[in-house]
C-alpha cells in the first residue's frame, strides 16, 4: 500500500477518541501523583494535548480544516502559559530554594 492511500484513508473516530481518553487519563494520574512543579506542568500539557488530538481527529473526520488552525492557536497559548508558570517557579525557587508544589503556596495572599 502506498503512503498517499494511507494519508487519505477515512479516519476511525472511535480509535482517535480512545487514544485521547487514554492520554487524558495518563495526564490526570500524573498530575495527581506529582510532587514537583515541572511534573505538574508537563501533566497539564499532556492533558491539553489529549484534547487537541480529539479536536484534530474530529476535524479530520468531518473534513473541516479549521480544527488544525484552532490546534495551532491553542498550542501557542499553552506554550505562553507554561513560560509564565516556569518564570513564577524560578522566582520562588530562587527565594526559597525548593522545587516542591507546597512552596508554591507562597504565591497566595
Amino acid at each position: 500500500m502506498n503512503i498517499s492511500a494511507l494519508l487519505t484513508a477515512p479516519m476511525n473516530i472511535g480509535a482517535v477518541e480512545f487514544l485521547s481518553i487514554a492520554i487524558l487519563a495518563i495526564g490526570i494520574y500524573s498530575f495527581l501523583s506529582s510532587r514537583t512543579v515541572v511534573k505538574a506542568l508537563i501533566s497539564i500539557e499532556i492533558m491539553i494535548n489529549s484534547g487537541l488530538i480529539n479536536l484534530i481527529g474530529a476535524s479530520s473526520y468531518y473534513g473541516n480544516p479549521a480544527g488544525a488552525d484552532m490546534t495551532l492557536f491553542v498550542l501557542v497559548i499553552a506554550a505562553a502559559e507554561t513560560v509564565v508558570a516556569m518564570s513564577l517557579f524560578v522566582a520562588v525557587f530562587r527565594k526559597k530554594g525548593s522545587a516542591g508544589l507546597d512552596v508554591m503556596k507562597l504565591l497566595r495572599w
